[in-house]
């Protein structure tokens, strides 16, 4: 893929998280200088769905990402997340470092909008906050979707622990049911295990598909 191509689907991708509406050749060339024309513009994301990245839905002008789409945006977020160090950052480390865990969790989903889980594995204990927040942004399209999206609650303390052993340090991207810990694919699950003391710590965050990538990403980087 050209430099081009991936600035391209970046804009496409991060223009539907923002707004959730298909994302048109004319909206990319508006907002953004690729210097090219509509026309061009149009065959770089007709070059992309033919990939895999983005798809058209029925009777729409505009393209939304894929699977492979988050997966490639997620990633590039990943690559580009930088230090922080805002009181806020720090004081969810301090949190982390003290194995508060209620507040720590009600932080993250206050700060994210999604549900936070973190498992203790040293004392076999898993804890969750933010159900409101995951139901607030989840995009409903169906009643199976919400039924999946509560049986992945239900059963986040017995799948966390298996999932925990399979990530490294530092956040992971998990887009749909390539998700350790959710079976759903409205979802995506951030992820990461964190050493303190003796102890390893696991944290996810779990929202949807158009979750604010780079903010997720940033804030667990600097865990």
């Amino acid at each position: 893929m050209t430099d081009r191509t991936a600035q391209i689907l970046e804009a496409a991708i991060q223009e539907f998280i923002n707004t959730g509406d298909p994302v048109s050749s004319g909206l990319l060339y508006d907002r953004y200088e690729f210097g090219i024309k509509p026309a061009m513009i149009r065959l770089e994301l007709d070059e992309l769905e033919d990939a895999g990245y983005l798809e058209q839905p029925h009777h729409s002008a505009g393209r939304v990402p894929t699977n492979s789409g988050y997966e490639f945006f997620a990633k590039r977020m990943l690559g580009a997340a930088a230090a922080a160090n805002t009181a806020r950052q720090n004081d969810l480390r301090q949190m982390l470092e003290d194995r508060a865990w209620p507040d720590l969790l009600n932080e993250l989903s206050a700060q994210l909008g999604l549900l936070s889980v973190c498992a203790d594995l040293t004392r076999e204990a898993v804890y969750k906050a933010g159900l409101q927040h995951l139901i607030d942004n989840l995009d409903w399209h169906d009643q199976s979707g919400i039924r999946s999206v509560i049986r992945d609650f239900e059963e986040v303390e017995n799948r966390v622990p298996r999932a925990s052993e399979k990530l490294g340090i530092g956040p992971q991207i998990f887009i749909g049911k390539k998700s350790p810990v959710t079976s759903s694919d409205s979802l995506s699950v951030v992820g990461g295990n964190y050493q303190i003391g003796d102890a390893t710590i696991s944290i996810f965050a779990i929202g949807p598909k158009r979750m604010d990538y780079k903010k997720v990403i940033k804030i667990f980087k600097n865990l």
